[in-house]
């Protein structure tokens, strides 16, 4: 049987919305006073943020998505992983004001949580951030996630002259701290207390996945899919939104019940399998896990198999891998897939120089075009 794996952003729903909550997030960090590094212009989170304001946050934060556009052309995939990329840059640069004795005290991995950031804030005099900066540290950065952390361990090494710099490192105290506070703004309160098992530290978040953009209209897709299914083809997801970003979505807009449970494979699964194989990470695209593990199956005991068998181990005429990134595409050329690209993600038709510079084997313009090639 013939399968299709689905990314979700940028094929089926907007990033717009996961973007701005990144921003958001690094903001908040950045600024919150009372909580977090209280740096910069202060932002009244709970009773100020509309949609301009949110607007404001992101072009500031992201520079206009010129960083957002760095790191996904490095291959970065992930909301998580890349408004932690941009904190930790600028938590680096205002650090460089301690002395020596506060940068190991509150940049120790061991001894780090949600209360260390504020404590810095009492030893810091220059609060200004230069919001340019990921900009020049990133474009310094090589492709790849492996070495994009390695790269930011290394300038953390460089800039403050310390030996340990596990904080900067994937699933590193500060890194969780990061994924929670998203997820806060994400989710909501209520929805973060039970999916993250855990007890959020604002109650004011009323969550934005309950504002999810289609990026067309329901019906189309929901057509779509109907016909790849009449047609014998097997639907599978691999995203790297975590499992409750996805489903609850996908049960609103009616798309759920065209994908089996076990052909979803979410960020969750891949942290269960980090979690499980942690000489293996990182297992979020490129790393094509997700995919693997969506076409065979979502079976825990299998994980290590998906995370060390991995090349050429698909039929290319028989797999075909949806997706808007470079993260998507060499997944798909690792595996040995047939690589369809959207112009539909954060870059739009400018996305399709790269694609077709990396061997995308086609091109679309949204993903209900697929039809003209799959039907």
């Amino acid at each position: 049987m013939k399968s299709i794996l689905f990314d979700v952003d940028g094929v089926f729903l907007s990033e717009e919305r996961c973007f701005d909550v990144s921003a958001i997030t690094v903001e908040e960090l950045l600024t919150s006073e009372g909580i977090f590094l209280g740096c910069g212009t202060y932002i009244d989170f709970e009773n100020d943020l509309n949609d301009k304001k949110i607007q404001e946050i992101r072009e500031r934060v992201f520079q206009h998505d010129k960083i957002l556009n760095q790191l996904k052309s490095l291959g970065l995939n992930s909301n998580w992983d890349m408004l932690f990329i941009v904190f930790s840059i600028h938590l680096i640069d205002l650090a460089k004001q301690l002395d020596q004795s506060h940068r190991c005290e509150f940049l120790n991995s061991s001894t780090f949580n949600e209360k260390t950031l504020f404590e810095m804030n009492k030893h810091l005099l220059h609060k200004e951030i230069d919001y340019e900066k990921p900009l020049e540290v990133i474009d310094s950065f090589r492709n790849g996630k492996d070495a994009i952390y390695e790269d930011l361990e290394s300038y953390a090494k460089d800039q403050l002259e310390i030996d340990d710099t596990k904080l900067f490192k994937l699933k590193s105290n500060l890194w969780q701290l990061a994924k929670d506070t998203y997820q806060e703004w994400y989710l909501g309160k209520d929805l973060f207390n039970k999916v993250e098992e855990g007890t959020a530290l604002l109650d004011f978040k009323k969550g934005f996945i309950y504002e999810e953009v289609i990026l067309k209209p329901q019906e189309e897709i929901q057509l779509l899919l109907q016909h790849l299914k009449e047609a014998g083809y097997h639907l599978a997801i691999a995203t790297g939104r975590p499992r409750t970003e996805t489903i609850i979505p996908f049960e609103s807009l009616g798309l759920k019940s065209y994908f089996d449970d076990e052909h979803i494979v979410t960020a969750s699964e891949v942290l269960d399998a980090e979690s499980d194989y942690p000489e293996y990470q990182p297992l979020g695209k490129p790393n094509p896990f997700s995919y693997i593990a969506t076409l065979n199956g979502n079976d825990r005991n299998r994980y290590k198999e998906y995370a060390t068998h991995q090349e050429n181990i698909v039929n290319k005429d028989e797999v075909y891998i949806v997706g808007d990134s470079l993260a998507d595409l060499l997944s798909a050329k690792k595996i040995g897939a047939t690589f369809i690209g959207t112009l539909t993600g954060l870059k739009g038709d400018k996305a399709q120089p790269e694609l077709e510079e990396y061997g995308a084997d086609y091109i679309v313009e949204d993903v209900t075009k697929i039809r003209n090639i799959l039907l």
